[in-house]
This record gives C-alpha cells, structure tokens and sequence, in this order.
C-alpha cells in the first residue's frame, strides 16, 4: 500500500471474557512450549482483539470523520436488520495469508456459518453506504484489500475476514526501538504444529467501532472515535 496511509479504521472487538482467556491459554501454551521461531511480541494483546472490517486514510479530515459517523448511525437499522439480535464468531482453523512456511500473520478463521454470512453482509452494506456517500472509491478498494464479487450493476464487497493473532508488525515495533533489523516473515511451521489442535471458544460479537489507529493509553485498546450497534 505504497499511495495509502491507514489512519482509521472501523473493527469488530472481541471482548467477551470467556473468549479473552482462551486466548490468553493459546498465548500461554505458545510461550510455556516456545516452538521454533515463536517470539512473544508477535502476539496480539489481549485488548486489541478484532476483526478488521475497512481501514480508511480520512486525513485526519473532521469533516469526513464526522461523515463516517453520521453514515454509520444511519444504518443502523438495517445492521440490526441483518444481524436478527445475534451475531456469534466461531473458530473455523488458523490461517496465513502466504504460508505457514513464510507468515507475516497467524490469524484465527471465522467459521463460515450463518453468523458468517451476516457479517459478509453487514460489510457490504458499509462499504456501499461509504462509497456512495463519498468517502471511498471504487478506485482504492484494491488498496483497502477489498475485492468485488457479483456484477458491476449488482456488486457485492467483500473482504478477507480474519481475527490476528500473531503479527511481525507488533514485533517488528520492538525491533525498531531495540534499533534492529525488522522481518518481513517468519517460517511458523513449528507454531502451526503447537497450536493445531487448539480451539478458540465462540464470541458474541456486539459492535462496530470506529478507531484510530493508534493505542489509548488509558485503555490498552484502540481509540475509539464512536461505537455502533452490531446487533
């Protein structure tokens, strides 16, 4: 993404205390074994848990900010629409998106349910919603990792969904004040193999916020601009 800085972002959190502290066994089994090439910083924190659904470059643009939020509250009938009062995210496997054998990101599968297809089309409607408001173009959704499925007289948006887990970004920001090299990836075969047969429990997903892409320092989490209502 050469011509794009993400600066916002809108995300689903998972904060579901159940879900939290399977994570944190998954994140315990991987630093108590510590298989080949598994570095703690690779980790995603507890707090920060989500599924990206767009990242935005709004220029720090108040104007366009606001937009998004007003764009936001205005369907949110119909999320609540498609979300029937639930929405569960289920663990369907672990993935990357090159290969184990050279990952940037570990992430956990969303199972590919009913919940599933709510979600795909909860991030349709928000796509289409930004796009004909003004805030996005057709032209950068190849930069935002959105692709289009269906005609161009009847698009459907969609992305990648994927909940990180284990990112050389984190650890590459270590890196960088220990002023060493970053990596580009890592071969995670051997942490493939360690947490293969680990499950992450089901988590009721509540939300959609709207985030700065920089921690709060209060909270550990994402700054939130606004919060929505997924279901």
């Amino acid at each position: 993404m050469n011509k794009f800085t993400a600066r916002h972002f809108l995300m689903i959190p998972f904060e579901d205390e159940g879900f939290i502290q399977s994570y944190e066994d998954l994140c315990s089994k991987l630093k108590s074994e510590n298989p080949e090439n598994f570095d703690p910083e690779l980790l995603q924190k507890p707090a920060k848990l989500h599924i990206s659904a767009l990242i935005m470059d709004l220029k720090e643009d108040p104007q366009k900010i606001n937009k998004v939020c007003e764009i936001m509250k205005g369907i949110q009938d119909e999320i609540k629409n498609i979300s029937e009062g639930n929405i569960t995210y289920k663990f369907g496997g672990y993935g990357t998106f090159d290969s184990f054998k050279s990952a940037r990101v570990i992430y956990g599968k969303m199972l590919e349910d009913g919940d599933f297809l709510k979600m795909e089309k909860i991030i349709d409607l928000i796509i289409k919603s930004l796009i004909s408001e003004g805030i996005l173009y057709e032209s950068e959704l190849k930069d935002l990792h959105v692709t289009k499925a269906g005609s161009n007289d009847n698009p459907f948006y969609k992305i990648q969904m994927h909940l990180t887990l284990l990112n050389t970004t984190f650890l590459n920001k270590v890196l960088k004040k220990q002023k060493k090299k970053p990596i580009k990836t890592f071969d995670a075969t051997k942490i493939e193999e360690c947490i293969r047969d680990e499950k992450l429990v089901d988590c009721p997903l509540k939300k959609i916020d709207f985030c700065v892409l920089r921690e709060d320092k209060n909270t550990g989490k994402y700054e939130v601009v606004q919060s929505f209502d997924l279901v």
